[in-house]
C-alpha cells in the first residue's frame, strides 16, 4: 500500500503516554534512532500542552542542540538536562549536580513534583550510561525501580533508553516496549521499530516503517489508494529535448532529469505492492497527454481499458483522454466503438506486434508528434504468448526504442519467468517490494537507496512522492 508520511512519533505510542505513570523501554543498536524518536516525543509532548525532561547522559547538551536545531523552537533549553557525573565545579543551567544515585533520584523528584502541566515525560538516555557514571553494577536494578516509584506517585511516564536489544530484567517491569531495528532490503537499508509490548493501547501495527530526515522522525503509515482522488499537484515542467519529466521530483533527480527519450526502461513489482505501481508508471505519461503527445498502453493482468480511462480522464479531462490516451486490448470480438482503444486480434506474436507498431506510427502521423510514451503489462504478454516469444518482444521494444523519441516502460512481475537476463536490455532498473504493508522503492540500475512511496494530499491536490529511508 502506498504510505502517509507523518513527522511524529507513532500514534499509538503518543496515546499511551497520554495515560501517565507508564514505563516505557526503548532498545536498540547503535546509530539505529532512538535519540531522534526520543527527541520527537518531546516535541509532541511539549506541543500539546504537557511537560517533558529529557536527561542526557552520554554527550553534553550543547551537542544535543546541535544534532537538533528545532530543539530550540520549543523554548524548553532549562528540561535539556545534563546528567553526566562530574568532579569539576560546574555552572551551568542544564546541569543537574549529583554524586550519587540517590541525589540523582532527588533531583529528578524534585523536578518532576513540582510540575503542573501533564502529561510530563522523563526520558533518561541512557541508563547504561548512567549506571556507568554512578558506579552502579549493570544487575543493580535500584535506580530503576526508584524511577518506577516516581512514575507512580507523580502520574510521569518515564522512557528508559538503552543500548542493544536483548532481553533484560527491566523488560519485566516495563509497561511498553518499543525495538528500533535496521535491517537490510538487497543491500538498501530500511529502518523500522517494533511494538513489542504496550499494556493500555492496542497494537494495531505492531511493525512501524520510518526514516530520519533533517534530524526529524519520519514515520509511514499505510493507506489504500488506487487512483487520483483530486487533481495532481504538479507544475507541467517545460520541453527538454533528451528526457520526459516523471513528474515526481525524487525520481527525476535519480534519473538526471526523468526517463531518457529512447529509452526501455523496467519496473519489477513483487508480491503485496497491489497496484502502486501506477503511482510510478502514470505520472510520466500524464506529462506527455498534458503537453499533447500520446500515450501507449498494454495494461497489465488485472486492469482493461477502463482502468485506463478512471486513472487518466478525471485528471486531464474528456478530450485530451480520448485524443492523447491509447489502449491496446486483446480480443477476438472485433473493433472497439471508441477511437482510442484498439482491439488486437490475438493470433501470433509476430502479427500482433506488428498490428501494436503499426497502430502506433499511425497515430504519431496524424498528430505530427514524434515523441510518446509507451507502457506495457509484462504478465499480460507472458500470459498471452509464453516467456519465450514475450523475450522476443521485449528485445523488438528495446531496438525500437533506440530508433524513437519514444519512452518505453515495462512492469514485471515478480516470478515471472522472463526476468532472468532482462535487466541487459533494460535502460534503468527499478525494484518496488512491499514491507510491513509499505511499498518500497530502489533502483538496481542505477543503483539507489531505498524510498518509501507516500502520496502527500492537501484539501485541493494530491501527488506521489519518494521519500528516502536514511
Amino acid at each position: 500500500m502506498v504510505a502517509i508520511m507523518s513527522v511524529s512519533p507513532p500514534a499509538e505510542l503518543l496515546a499511551t503516554l497520554k495515560n501517565g505513570g507508564q514505563i516505557f523501554i526503548i532498545k536498540g543498536e547503535a546509530g539505529t534512532g532512538k535519540t531522534t524518536l526520543a527527541m520527537e516525543i518531546i516535541r509532541s509532548i511539549e506541543e500539546s500542552g504537557g511537560c517533558s525532561f529529557y536527561l542526557s547522559t552520554r554527550v553534553p547538551i550543547d551537542k544535543v542542540f546541535s544534532q537538533f536545531p528545532w530543539l530550540r523552537e520549543l523554548r524548553i533549553e532549562d528540561k535539556i538536562l545534563d546528567a553526566r557525573k562530574t568532579i569539576l565545579p560546574k555552572v551551568d543551567k542544564y546541569f543537574i549536580e549529583f554524586l550519587t544515585s540517590q541525589d540523582f533520584l532527588k533531583a529528578i523528584y524534585s523536578r518532576v513534583s513540582q510540575e503542573k502541566k501533564k502529561p510530563v515525560v522523563i526520558i533518561i538516555d541512557s541508563i547504561d550510561a548512567l549506571k556507568t557514571d554512578l558506579d552502579v553494577p549493570p544487575e543493580d536494578f535500584s535506580i530503576e525501580k526508584m524511577m518506577v516509584e516516581i512514575s507512580e506517585r507523580t502520574g510521569a511516564n518515564t522512557i528508559f533508553i538503552l543500548e542493544g536489544v536483548k532481553e533484560t530484567k527491566l523488560d519485566y517491569i516495563a509497561d511498553n516496549i518499543i525495538i528500533i531495528r535496521k535491517r537490510y532490503v538487497n543491500g538498501r537499508v530500511i529502518r523500522y521499530l517494533e511494538l513489542e509490548k504496550t499494556r493500555k493501547t492496542k497494537i494495531k501495527r505492531p511493525i512501524i516503517l520510518f526514516s530520519i530526515k533533517d534530524s526529524r522522525f519520519v514515520h509511514f503509515t499505510t493507506k489504500v489508494l488506487e487512483y487520483p482522488t483530486k487533481p495532481l499537484n504538479v507544475s507541467i515542467p517545460e520541453e527538454n529535448a533528451t528526457h520526459v519529466s516523471t513528474l515526481i521530483e525524487e525520481l527525476d533527480k535519480i534519473l538526471d532529469g526523468g526517463f531518457e527519450k529512447g529509452s526501455i526502461n523496467i519496473i519489477e513489482v513483487g508480491r503485496g505492492v497491489g497496484r502502486d505501481y501506477r503511482w510510478i508508471s502514470a505520472p510520466p505519461a500524464l506529462n506527455l497527454v498534458f503537453k499533447k503527445k500520446p500515450t501507449f498502453f498494454i495494461p497489465s493482468e488485472g486492469n482493461s481499458p477502463a482502468t485506463v480511462r478512471k486513472w487518466f480522464e478525471p485528471v486531464v479531462g474528456k478530450k485530451l483522454y480520448k485524443t492523447y490516451v491509447h489502449v491496446f486490448q486483446f480480443s477476438t470480438m472485433g473493433t472497439s466503438s471508441e477511437k482510442n482503444i484498439h482491439i488486437i486480434d490475438w493470433s501470433d506474436p509476430v502479427t500482433d506486434y506488428k498490428v501494436i507498431r503499426e497502430v502506433t506510427l499511425k497515430v504519431l502521423d496524424e498528430l505530427g508528434i514524434e515523441e510518446f510514451f509507451f507502457y506495457a503489462g509484462a504478465d499480460t504478454l507472458e500470459h498471452l504468448y509464453g516467456a519465450e516469444d514475450l523475450k522476443r518482444i521485449i528485445g523488438r521494444l528495446a531496438k525500437d526504442a533506440k530508433d524513437s523519441f519514444g519512452v518505453f516502460l515495462v512492469v514485471v512481475k515478480t516470478g515471472q519467468k522472463i526476468l532472468d537476463g532482462l535487466d541487459h536490455l533494460a535502460s534503468t532498473y527499478f525494484k518496488m517490494e512491499s514491507l510491513a504493508g509499505i511499498t518500497l522503492f530502489y533502483g538496481l540500475l542505477p543503483a539507489t537507496n531505498a524510498y518509501s512511496l507516500v502520496i502527500e494530499e492537501t484539501e485541493q491536490k494530491i501527488m506521489p512522492k519518494l521519500i528516502p529511508i536514511e
